[in-house]
C-alpha cells in the first residue's frame, strides 16, 4: 500500500464555521444538549487531512478520539479494506483505555476531523457520564456488526470452495484424461478449505480476546458501581450498560459455540450429573422471565426419571434453556410447558423424550425448515419484534445431534409450537459430595498476598476492587508486564498469581514457564484471560498454570477461584 504523507492543518474550534446542530448528530452526543456539545467542541481541535494522509497506524495508541465532520475515512488491516466511514462517524475509541488500534485509519477524501484528546475526554466524562455510555453503545454496535459480517463472509467462502470441490469431483468422473489436472486442482481447493478453516479459527480467537478484554472492564466496573450510592439517572445508565453487556456476551458465546461445532472441535463431557435438579433449575431461573411477561411456566416430570445420568450437564442445560427461553420469548398469552417422559428404562440405560410446548405465535409450515438455519428466524417481522441473532436454534439443533439425536418441531400459527428430542442416557449413582469451604470467611488470608499480572489499566482496577470486595484485608500487587512480574515473584512470597495471557513483552505462557524454571513449583497460578477457545485453555495448563478463569468474570466465579487457590 502506497500512502501519501501530507502536512495536517490544525485549527481551533470556531462555532461560526462549524454547524453545531449538524455535528450533534454524531452518536457520541446522543441525548446531550447543544450547549454541552458546544462546551465539548471548545475543548477540541479541528484538523484537516488530505487524501492518503494517515490519522492512526495499526498497533499505535490513537492520539485522540476522532469525529468526522466532513469527508470519508478508510479503515485498513494490512492491505485489506475493512470499512469506509462517512461524516459523523466516531473513530479511535481505544485511546480511552490506552489500547492499541487493530487497524489503520486513512483519509480517503479531504477530511475535516474534530479531535478530542484523552485527558480532555476524561475531564468531560466526569461532568457528563452519558459520554462514556455513548462510546460503549457505539462500540457494542460496531463490534456486533463486524462479528456478523466477518462470520457470514467466512461461511460464504466455505460454501463457494465446497461447491468448487463438488464441481471438480464431477469433472474427474467425466474424463479420465484430465485426472492428473483435476486431482491437482482438487488438492488445491482442499488446501484452500483448510486455510479458510484456520482463518476462521484465528479470527474467532482474536475477536474473542479483542471483545472480551474491554467487556471485562465494562462488566466488572458496572458490577462494582451497582454496589455504590447512585442517583436515579446513574442507576438507569448502569442498568442499560449492564443489559447491553449481557446481550453482547450472549452473541459472542453463540458465535464461538457455532464455530466450534461446525469445526468439529466440540466434544461432550461424560460425567454424572443430576438430571432432575438440572431441569428444575432451568424452570426456576426462567420462571422469573415468564412471570414478567405474565405467562405460566409448567414442568411435567416423569416419576420414573432417574435422578442422575451420565452426560454433559453444561451442553444439555444450554439446549433446554435455549428452547424454554425461546418459547417464553415468542409466547404472549397462555404459557410454556417443559416435559420429560421416560420411553424406556432398565437398570443401566434410560431413553428419555424432552419436549418444550408453548401457546405462542407458532410457525408457518413453509418456514419450519428455515428456523434451524444460522442467522434465520421465521420472518423479518419476528426479528424486528422479538430480536435475537437467529443462532440459538441452530446451536441447539447441532448440540442435540452431538447427543446422537435430532431436534424436531411441530407448529400451528397462532396456536403454538412443540420442540422435542430423545436422548439415550446411561443411569448413574449420585456422587459422594466432599465437604469444602464455601464461604470467603472459611479461608484464612492472614499474611497471604496476591500478584495480579495485567497490563490493561481498567482491568487492573476491576480485578483489585473485586478481590477487595471479597477479602478486604488481603495484599494485592500489580505487574503490567512480564519482566516486572518475574522480578516481583523473586522478591515477594505470594500465595497465588492471577495471570493475563496477552501482555506487551512476554505472554502469560512464557512468564509462567520462567516462574516454574526458577523453582516456584508450589505457587498457584490462575489464568485470567479473555481467550476462551479450548486450544487456548489447554495451552494455559500446558504452560504450567494450575487454574483458569474467563473474562469477563462474575463476582461469584472470582470468589470460587480465590477460595480454591488460597486453600490449596
Amino acid at each position: 500500500m502506497i500512502l501519501a504523507y501530507i502536512c495536517v492543518l490544525s485549527l481551533p474550534f470556531n462555532s461560526t464555521v462549524m454547524n453545531i446542530e449538524y455535528i450533534q448528530g454524531c452518536s457520541l452526543f446522543n441525548g446531550i444538549s447543544q450547549s454541552i456539545v458546544e462546551e465539548i467542541l471548545y475543548e477540541s481541535e479541528i484538523k484537516i487531512y488530505q487524501p492518503g494522509e494517515v490519522l492512526n497506524h495499526k498497533g499505535d495508541i490513537p492520539s485522540a478520539l476522532f469525529i468526522i465532520e466532513s469527508g470519508t475515512a478508510s479503515i485498513f488491516n494490512e492491505d485489506v479494506l475493512l470499512a469506509e466511514l462517512p461524516p459523523l462517524s466516531m473513530m479511535g475509541e481505544s485511546v480511552i483505555a490506552d489500547g492499541h488500534a487493530v487497524a489503520t485509519i486513512i483519509a480517503k477524501t479531504t477530511l475535516t476531523v474534530v479531535e478530542i484528546k484523552k485527558d480532555k475526554f476524561f475531564a468531560l466524562a466526569n461532568k457528563y457520564p452519558a459520554l462514556v455510555f455513548n462510546v460503549f453503545n457505539t462500540t457494542f454496535s460496531r463490534l456486533r456488526s463486524s462479528n456478523d459480517s466477518a462470520l457470514i463472509e467466512a461461511r460464504n467462502r466455505e460454501r463457494k470452495l465446497e461447491q468448487e470441490v463438488q464441481e471438480r469431483t464431477k469433472e474427474l468422473n467425466e474424463t479420465l484424461d484430465e485426472l492428473t489436472k483435476t486431482n491437482y486442482e482438487l488438492n488445491e481447493t482442499k488446501t484452500n478449505l483448510i486455510q479458510t478453516q484456520k482463518f476462521r479459527d484465528q479470527f474467532m480467537a482474536n475477536m474473542s480476546h479483542e471483545i472480551r478484554t474491554p467487556m471485562n472492564a465494562i462488566v466488572g466496573l458496572t458490577n462494582l458501581l451497582t454496589k455504590s450510592p447512585l442517583n436515579a439517572q446513574q442507576a438507569k445508565y448502569l442498568e442499560v450498560i449492564k443489559k447491553s453487556g449481557e446481550n453482547l456476551l450472549v452473541i459472542i458465546n453463540d458465535i464461538l459455540d457455532l464455530s466450534k461445532i461446525e469445526a468439529g472441535k466440540m466434544e461432550l463431557e461424560q460425567r454424572p450429573f443430576p438430571l432432575r435438579s438440572t431441569l428444575e433449575n432451568v424452570r426456576l431461573i426462567l420462571n422469573i422471565r415468564a412471570e414478567e411477561k405474565g405467562v405460566f411456566l409448567n414442568e411435567i416430570i416423569d416419576s420414573k426419571l432417574p435422578d442422575y445420568v451420565v452426560g454433559d450437564e453444561t451442553r444439555f442445560t444450554q439446549v433446554i434453556t435455549n428452547l424454554v427461553g425461546n418459547a417464553i420469548k415468542f409466547t404472549e398469552k397462555g404459557g410454556v410447558t417443559l416435559k420429560a417422559e421416560v420411553l424406556n428404562i432398565d437398570t443401566v440405560n434410560a431413553r428419555i423424550k424432552f419436549s418444550v410446548i408453548d401457546t405462542g405465535i407458532g410457525i408457518p409450515q413453509d418456514k419450519l425448515a428455515k428456523i434451524f438455519e444460522s442467522f434465520s428466524q421465521a420472518s423479518d417481522d419476528t426479528t424486528r419484534k422479538f430480536g435475537g441473532t437467529g443462532l440459538g436454534l441452530t446451536i441447539s439443533k447441532q448440540l442435540v445431534e452431538l447427543h446422537h439425536s435430532s431436534l424436531e418441531v411441530t407448529s400451528v400459527p397462532d396456536v403454538g409450537s412443540t420442540f422435542y428430542f430423545t436422548v439415550d442416557f446411561k443411569i448413574a449413582e449420585a456422587p459422594v459430595v466432599k465437604e469444602q469451604a464455601s464461604e470467603a470467611n472459611g479461608v484464612d488470608v492472614t499474611n497471604k498476598r496476591i500478584l495480579l499480572v495485567e497490563d490493561n489499566m481498567f482491568n487492573q482496577m476491576v480485578a483489585v476492587d473485586s478481590i477487595k470486595e471479597i477479602f478486604p484485608t488481603i495484599e494485592i500487587d500489580v505487574a503490567d508486564h512480564g519482566a516486572k512480574a518475574i522480578a516481583m515473584v523473586k522478591e515477594n512470597a505470594y500465595s497465588m498469581v492471577f495471570m493475563d495471557v496477552q501482555l506487551p513483552d512476554m505472554d502469560g505462557f512464557q512468564i509462567t514457564r520462567e516462574i516454574r524454571k526458577l523453582g516456584f513449583d508450589q505457587l498457584r497460578i490462575c489464568a485470567m484471560t479473555a481467550s476462551v477457545l479450548k486450544e487456548q485453555v489447554d495451552a494455559c495448563f500446558d504452560a504450567g498454570m494450575d487454574d483458569y478463569m474467563m473474562k469477563p468474570f462474575t463476582p461469584e466465579l472470582l470468589k470460587e477461584k480465590l477460595i480454591i487457590n488460597l486453600s490449596a
